[in-house]
């Protein structure tokens, strides 16, 4: 038997007897009880600061292999909120001030790890750091720290970069390296403490001007953002978060509803841009071109701009008005959208590029995935889109649909408002809290009369003598994550349920249409395009390409790489830098102890039966609701990076 002595972010620390085979997964599952608040575990400490620092790949280890004939060992786990750029910083600490190792070598590696962790780092100094790390050591345990130090940087590599490049910390560790938990999760970076209190203050329209420094869909992402900003909120650590998301609703609703917002430019520059796509992407490119002088053309296959957001998101979560009303002022900003233009089809990319300085590829995922083929099955994004652009009203009345994401709670939902009698979503995930939709979207599709299948997925399918599809087998799916959190399901082919079906829908992932590429632009082994992760420069040169077509993601993450790939068209074009407007002010007043009383304000949402139809189900705050919302804000940025 060994002793284990527990520690880290796992439910239940301790000391506990375990015998010398238990893997690192058991304890940390069988013994501590988990990670705490649901998070999964990112690294593993065996044998103090100084032992084996080990990745999740390691969680199969037997403990007997970490105890090297010992009676005891510790184990540190660590969530995916751990910092390796800050736990650096404390191991060098630790090494020169508890430890007293002082030579040079280690006097110089503190100092460097204390710059990484502000804005002073480099990727000079970085790499500097590594290359100290592989220097010959006499003391042992000087050895050991630099060996420690070399397989952090190459193991979280990116994250350090992210550090020296972006001066950025993802996970809010490093204080000097973000202003607010909410602004750091943000793809976007929105300014979000500051437009809430320009709120609270009764400045709306400022507020508005200033979300769209960093978000020119704020009144969209009002409605249908995932709201990540709102997962780390401070004051969601003591009761409930701030309703980031309602706030801007009722900030851009306001402010658009008055319709005198007006926005200046930059004058013209002389160069010209062309975007494949009116996604959120390829809007929020031409946006931030428009204002900085490019003369910009918007190239969108559907008759209707906006991408996914128009064609995949239905009415009553977001109808086509907002969209487009949102679009108006880009366009007066200069920027020519044409509509029902297909690239490949209508125009060939070729003469696009000969036509302008520079290309932003930006078409987004419309293609969806299915398992099968026949009549009665299709995929969700087939299915939205007819609903909500060619006004299709017809489904089956026995319903399945087969993913757990938002898509899927949309297209089950949507087949609701058609008239299916019975709909179920059946998913890999073992029980609804696991689904990767949101929350609301879940709870709005239990409500609405939507069954939900959890742990199971397709096995089969049987159609009539027709080729309609009529009954499917679903196999019992046993877990969807290996010990790696890479998706591996395991299945019971043994353990099934049949189910009558007349419509069968996939919603289990996209993919892009990249039929209209030439031999130029490249593609990876997926088929997907090939771009820099930085630069987003594709291998054609002045192509370049953003959001899903890069990686599926948020709408609001669609809109940042939007932002990112004007910036990096500007850079090639040798421009000024991307204009995103004048400064807005924002009042220094402080903190009134009532913000402590104030209770939360939920957005009202209209009773199952009023909104079991394509209006629109969420109803914006008062102004009175919003400002009470926007005083229950803590201000967390006013301790940060801004106020050294």
């Amino acid at each position: 038997m060994l002793e284990v002595k527990v520690l880290g972010d796992v439910n239940r620390r301790g000391s506990y007897s375990v015998e010398g085979e238990t893997t690192l997964k058991d304890l940390l599952e069988g013994y501590a009880g988990g990670v705490k608040n649901g998070r999964r575990v990112s690294a593993i400490q065996v044998g103090g600061v100084l032992g084996d620092f080990l990745g999740v790949d390691s969680l199969g280890r037997s403990l007997e292999k970490f105890a090297e004939g010992r009676s005891q060992v510790e184990v540190m786990y660590l969530n995916d909120l751990f910092c390796p750029v800050d736990y650096v910083k404390f191991l060098m600490r630790y090494c020169v001030n508890t430890l007293k190792r002082r030579s040079s070598s280690l006097i110089e590696m503190r100092e460097i790890a204390e710059k990484l962790v502000s804005e002073e780092g480099n990727e000079e100094s970085f790499q500097r750091l590594r290359e100290i790390t592989i220097e010959s050591s006499e003391d042992d345990t000087e050895k050991r720290i630099k060996d420690i130090v070399w397989e952090m940087t190459e193991r979280y590599y990116d994250i350090f970069m992210e550090h020296v490049r972006d001066h950025r910390c993802r996970t809010t560790i490093c204080r000097r390296l973000y202003s607010a938990q909410c602004i750091n999760e943000c793809p976007a970076e929105v300014d979000i403490p500051s437009y809430v209190e320009l709120m609270e203050h009764g400045r709306v329209e400022d507020a508005y001007r200033l979300m769209k420094r960093s978000n020119p869909l704020a009144f969209v992402c009002g409605k249908i953002c995932a709201r990540p900003c709102e997962a780390r909120c401070r004051r969601g650590e003591l009761e409930e978060s701030v309703g980031v998301r309602a706030l801007k609703r009722y900030a851009s609703d306001m402010t658009l509803r008055l319709g005198n917002f007006t926005e200046d430019r930059r004058e013209d520059n002389g160069k010209s841009v062309a975007i494949v796509g009116g996604g959120p992407a390829g809007l929020s490119a031409a946006y931030y071109l428009g204002r900085s002088g490019y003369r910009v053309t918007v190239f969108e296959a559907n008759e209707v701009v906006g991408g996914m957001l128009a064609v995949g998101i239905p009415a009553y979560r977001l109808p086509q008005s907002t969209i487009d009303t949102e679009v108006d002022y880009i366009t007066k900003l200069g920027v020519e959208i044409k509509t029902g233009v297909r690239v490949g089809r209508d125009i060939h990319i070729d003469e696009i590029r000969s036509n302008y300085d520079s290309i932003l590829l930006a078409t987004g995922c419309h293609l969806g995935n299915a398992l099968a083929q026949g009549d009665g099955i299709e995929t969700a994004v087939k299915l939205l889109k007819e609903v909500k652009t060619e006004g299709r009203e017809k489904i089956g009345k026995r319903v399945l649909v087969i993913g757990g994401g938002d898509v899927a709670m949309d297209a089950a939902r949507t087949t609701i408002r058609l008239g299916a009698e019975k709909v179920i979503v059946a998913t890999l995930e073992g029980n609804i809290h696991e689904m990767p939709a949101t929350e609301e979207e879940k709870r709005e599709a239990l409500e609405e009369g939507v069954e939900f299948a959890n742990g199971y997925s397709l096995r089969e399918t049987f159609k009539s003598i027709e080729g309609c599809v009529e009954k499917v087998t679903l196999k019992r799916c046993l877990s969807v994550l290996d010990d790696e959190y890479r998706f591996a399901p395991v299945y019971d082919d043994e353990e099934v349920l049949e189910l009558p079906v007349d419509s069968l829908i996939f919603a289990i992932g996209q993919r892009p249409d990249n039929s209209y590429f030439t031999e130029e632009i490249e593609v990876d082994e997926r088929g997907w395009i090939a771009a820099d992760p930085v630069t987003l420069k594709t291998s054609a040169k002045g192509v370049f390409a953003a959001g899903d077509m890069l990686q599926v993601g948020s709408a609001i993450k669609a809109i940042a790489e939007g932002k990112r790939g004007a910036e990096a068209i500007d850079r090639y074009l040798r421009g000024s830098g991307i204009y995103t407007g004048e400064e807005v002010q924002v009042p220094e007043i402080p903190l009134n102890i009532d913000i402590w009383n104030t209770s939360k304000v939920e957005e009202e949402i209209r009773c199952v039966d009023e909104r079991i139809n394509f209006k629109e189900a969420v109803r914006t705050f008062t102004e009175e609701e919003a400002r009470c919302e926007a005083r229950r804000c803590m201000r967390c940025d006013r301790n940060s990076r801004r106020r050294y």
